[in-house]
């Protein structure tokens, strides 16, 4: 049986802090432009979920704590992956500050929320061929699909901006969540192997 170490955990605790970061911001924004119309209940009830969240999080940190250290050396393709996970987090990140100020010059500011679901689920595509991970391929096409949804209904004036933003950071929110569960599992999952 594989002994656990330290770097076999990095992967559950990193994903579950990109999570915690990512569920809190769509948080924020649909409790931003709900403008308390729910009682912050949507914002306590994710709040829960992200709680939940930081209780792994530093459960399986002080869990790396106590496992050996990895003597394996980062092979040339964990490298390469490494390299490309920062290059399209950039490249997300330039995307999102085009599309502001694109959308501001054009005087459609109010689909900003809508393509920077779209930026974000667009970078699960390449981050799925890149670790091979078959799960990134459904967050990535889920979150598009609340994105291009929310450009729709703002475009042809279905429902408010306000509400559309809502449904679009909600959908991302459950991607978010989804994702952080699937994390938490992984990560159970390892400790458990270690403790039998």
């Amino acid at each position: 049986m594989k002994t656990i170490t330290k770097k076999d955990i990095d992967k559950p605790i990193g994903g579950l802090f990109f999570m915690i970061i990512n569920t809190t911001i769509w948080t924020f924004i649909a409790e931003y432009y709900l403008e308390n119309k729910d009682y912050r209940l949507i914002g306590i009830f994710l709040g829960f979920i992200i709680t939940a969240f930081l209780y792994f999080y530093f459960t399986f940190t002080k869990a790396q704590k106590t496992l050996i250290e990895s003597n394996e050396e980062k092979t040339v393709e964990e490298k390469s992956n490494e390299k490309w996970f920062l290059i399209i987090f950039g490249l997300e990140g330039l995307a999102i500050l085009i599309a502001k100020n694109v959308l501001m010059n054009i005087h459609h500011d109010e689909l900003f929320i809508s393509f920077f679901a779209l930026a974000v689920g667009l970078h699960f595509f390449p981050l799925a061929k890149i670790f091979n991970r078959t799960f990134d391929y459904y967050m990535g096409a889920w979150t598009c699909l609340f994105a291009i949804i929310g450009i729709y209904l703002i475009t042809q004036k279905t429902i408010t901006v306000n509400l559309t933003n809502v449904f679009v950071s909600l959908g991302c929110a459950i991607a978010t969540i989804s994702y952080g569960i699937r994390m938490i599992n992984e990560g159970r999952k390892l400790l458990l192997t270690e403790t039998k």
